[in-house]
């Protein structure tokens, strides 16, 4: 159990490190990375990249802000640091990052997505002004390639279910969205790292790990983007990710009730994020 009286509230400023894995993501890497480096506040940030070995242009992207940060043009709170080496799969990736993590907040962030302007300025006050806060979340919206928001309705609906999570509710449906989640290091600590068997619904795994240990705090708030194309994991992945989100269930739930109900809600997600792109089909939509 985490003692509260082990967090030093007394710091001048608060460490908030977060981790980016990539793979042949360089269409969207440069705008990832200039969204976390341009964040302002009373924060030092640490910036980890763990690349899986791309092909493509990434590496000399990487390159590029590693220099530009060297040479001071993001300030002198910001410090970098990369590796591109061959990995097993985003877990092992993400956990790269991870366990070089220093800072005293923790998030990752994919290599295709973004955070809102002032996003983390707004986590670090939250976590500075509530001591008992061990993880939180906040809205997040839905773009497309282009960067235009898209499927608004999804949005709403998982706004709503985070203003009444449970760790059952949680159980029958994610409605937590990674880019706009963090937690304290010393949760990291207790809990360990992702589930490295999981190689779609780790952060769900995650999430209810640490809901187990503390209740999530929300900030009502859009704090990050999340980038859905018909080339993202989430979007070409959604049969894989609900069959390892039964299995998180099953490992978890006190009762085959809320199983069954997972199994019930992610029927409702099928026809969400298969049933639209159909209906675009037939009507002629990209």
């Amino acid at each position: 159990m985490i003692e509260l009286n082990n967090i030093n509230l007394n710091k001048p400023y608060m460490k908030i490190s977060i981790i980016t894995t990539n793979f042949n993501t360089d269409k969207y890497l440069e705008q990832t990375i200039k969204s976390i480096l341009s964040q302002k506040g009373d924060f030092d940030l640490e910036y980890i990249i763990t690349d899986g070995g791309s092909k493509d242009n990434s590496l000399e992207i990487i390159k590029k802000y590693d220099k530009e940060i060297q040479d001071g043009k993001w300030g002198n709170r910001v410090t970098f640091r990369y590796l591109s080496e061959k990995d097993s799969g985003q877990s092992d990736g993400i956990n790269k990052g991870l366990k070089m993590a220093t800072g005293d907040i923790i998030a990752f962030l994919n290599a295709d997505d973004l955070y809102t302007e002032g996003a983390l300025e707004k986590v670090v006050t939250y976590f500075k002004d509530n001591p008992d806060c061990l993880w939180l979340t906040g809205y997040c919206r839905i773009i497309d390639e282009n960067n235009k928001e898209i499927r608004k309705y999804i949005t709403k609906y998982k706004n709503i279910g985070l203003e009444r999570l449970t760790l059952d509710s949680l159980l029958i449906e994610d409605t937590i969205s990674q880019p706009a989640t963090f937690w304290r290091k010393s949760l990291m600590d207790e809990i360990g790292y992702l589930d490295e068997s999981l190689h779609y619904a780790m952060d769900y795994d995650y999430w209810v790990r640490m809901e187990k240990v503390s209740h999530m705090h929300l900030i009502k708030e859009y704090l990050a983007e999340f980038r859905f194309t018909s080339d993202t994991k989430t979007g070409s992945s959604v049969d894989k990710t609900l069959a390892e989100s039964r299995l998180i269930a099953e490992r978890y739930a006190d009762n085959k009730w809320i199983v069954f109900r997972q199994w019930i809600s992610n029927l409702k997600r099928i026809i969400v994020y298969k049933g639209t792109d159909v209906l675009k089909k037939i009507l002629g939509k990209s």
